[in-house]
């Protein structure tokens, strides 16, 4: 048995010393590992003890972070709560002193290393348990009370350090996201990066950002827990915790998800907790920000007041990747009829070429020009001819392949259409021979004709044109050929067709 003398060397004024150096300790070391690595190494000599570690609760789990005489893989093991020695400890936030620990049933060996005796001490602050503190030694009876207490001052130091290191991992976490805010322009990457440091660095459990989609929210990003076929997911406005906050527009936070009837399986195991944080940027709802626990009641005050300014940051990602993408839209878009303009046809030509060209595909491009425009503008007046280019841009638009035809599934490309200028228009159709090709013309030159006359209030009159018509070319790729030359015999089609009386398709 330890030699009661030195016990009592440690008393008074030696054990204020080791507090004191580990109170310094705590306020110079920022890294958390490194922190608790120093503390049961001082512990375990300035004590005399055969053994220390500094077990944190994680989940539903104490995970080994500090560790002293057994070998470094030990570290990460875990203990379920309520097992075990550490794990009654941790559960029922008490002390737990085995004089003898052959006669402990419940008793977890851990290594080869045989000790007789040990004392378990919560880590407590604000009232949550953050892990166990642990000493063990070869001989029975080796702590008494005077240790339990002791080892009670210890672990509410602890306590305070991990709780600084909880702070200033937030800190970190806010600072560094928005330095990311400035230099990642895709939401996407953004988002993954956010949830995957929210639980990387703040150990929850899962962590997912949700957009307003409509009236429904659309998962955007989701930590490597949940399932993978989550991205994509709608849930209703209203539906849900997520759904509530984004209704309701407030934090909410529910201690324990099995009792409100709201919650939506994720399809993840032993979720316990959960807070839902609205993501608002100008008044404007933008989507939802989520974490969950596997612990009830996790989530205080503290956890609020992180995520909601987590949250800020999310709406500033959020709003940046909106106002990129229509500032790339504006580059690429024709302002008076929406379509792709003549800088973004050839962009996406040459690229469907060089593809064609190296995997043998078929391609081809139909070109449009309507009927008589200048008519339409001189006995009608500009506005009229604007509205006749906006309403044939949306027929031509509506009668082209979509992402809601089953086609897509099958791996074919969209079709493109772009303004050309003026009052010509151009589609690229990637994976279309020229028979394809030929149906689409005639499909759109027949809508052409039937719908865009009338619905453009064209007036009837002998000096004016009473409807819409177009002169269509059309061409197919040519094995070797250059984006150059298909575009020339395409318009050399279209103009065949205007002088073989107009209204009609013409291919080359």
């Amino acid at each position: 048995m330890k030699d009661k003398k030195i016990r009592s060397f440690f008393c008074g004024n030696r054990e204020n010393a080791l507090i004191d150096e580990i109170s310094a300790q705590i306020s110079a070391e920022l890294n958390r590992d490194r922190l608790l690595r120093l503390i049961v190494d001082r512990i375990k000599t300035a004590m005399g003890l055969s053994y220390c570690s500094i077990l944190l609760k994680e989940g539903n789990d104490l995970v080994i972070r500090a560790i002293t005489e057994h070998p470094e893989e030990i570290v990460g093991k875990k203990i379920p709560l309520g097992q075990g020695i550490t794990g009654r400890c941790a559960l029922n936030k008490k002390e737990f002193l085995v004089p003898d620990l052959s006669r402990c049933d419940f008793y977890i060996q851990l290594g080869d290393s045989v000790f007789r005796s040990e004392l378990d001490v919560p880590i407590i602050f604000h009232g949550a348990v953050l892990g166990v503190l642990n000493v063990q030694s070869v001989r029975k009876n080796d702590f008494d009370r005077h240790d339990v207490q002791f080892m009670k001052i210890l672990s509410n130091q602890i306590g305070v350090a991990l709780h600084n290191s909880q702070v200033l991992a937030q800190m970190d976490l806010l600072q560094d996201i928005g330095m990311k805010l400035v230099s990642i322009s895709k939401p996407e990457k953004l988002f993954a990066l956010i949830v995957a440091e929210t639980c990387l660095r703040l150990h929850y459990a899962t962590c997912a950002i949700l957009e307003v989609s409509g009236d429904h929210l659309v998962f955007k990003a989701s930590s490597e827990e949940f399932p993978r076929e989550l991205i994509g997911l709608q849930i209703p406005i209203g539906q849900g915790i997520t759904g509530r906050c984004a209704l309701e527009k407030r934090v909410i936070n529910v201690g324990d998800v099995r009792l409100d009837s709201n919650y939506i399986r994720s399809g993840i195991l032993d979720i316990r907790s959960e807070i839902a944080c609205p993501v608002i940027f100008a008044g404007e709802l933008l989507g939802v920000l989520t974490v969950e626990s596997k612990n009830e009641n996790e989530f205080n005050e503290d956890d609020i007041r992180l995520l909601s300014i987590l949250s800020l940051q999310v709406a500033v990602g959020m709003h940046n990747a909106r106002m990129y993408a229509e500032i790339e839209k504006m580059a690429v878009t024709d302002p008076l009829t929406g379509l792709y303009n003549y800088r973004y046809f050839f962009q996406r030509l040459g690229a469907e070429v060089a593809r064609s060209n190296r995997y043998h595909h078929p391609l081809s491009i139909i070109m449009i020009d309507l009927d008589d425009f200048k008519r339409i503008n001189d006995h009608c007046g500009h506005q009229c001819g604007d509205r006749v280019l906006r309403e044939a841009a949306e027929a031509f638009r509506k009668n082209i392949r979509r992402y809601d035809e089953p086609m897509i599934l099958k791996g074919a490309e969209l079709d493109i259409v772009s303004r050309y200028g003026g009052e010509e228009f151009i589609i690229i159709q990637p994976d279309t021979p020229l028979a394809g090709a030929l149906v689409c013309a005639e499909r759109l030159r027949s809508v052409l004709e039937a719908q865009i006359g009338p619905s453009s209030g064209l007036p009837c009159s002998e000096d004016s044109p009473q409807r819409v018509t177009g002169s269509f070319g059309v061409a197919s790729f040519q094995e070797g050929e250059t984006l150059e030359s298909m575009v020339k015999r395409v318009d050399a089609a279209m103009y065949q067709a205007k002088e073989q009386g107009k209204n009609r398709v013409v291919a080359l």
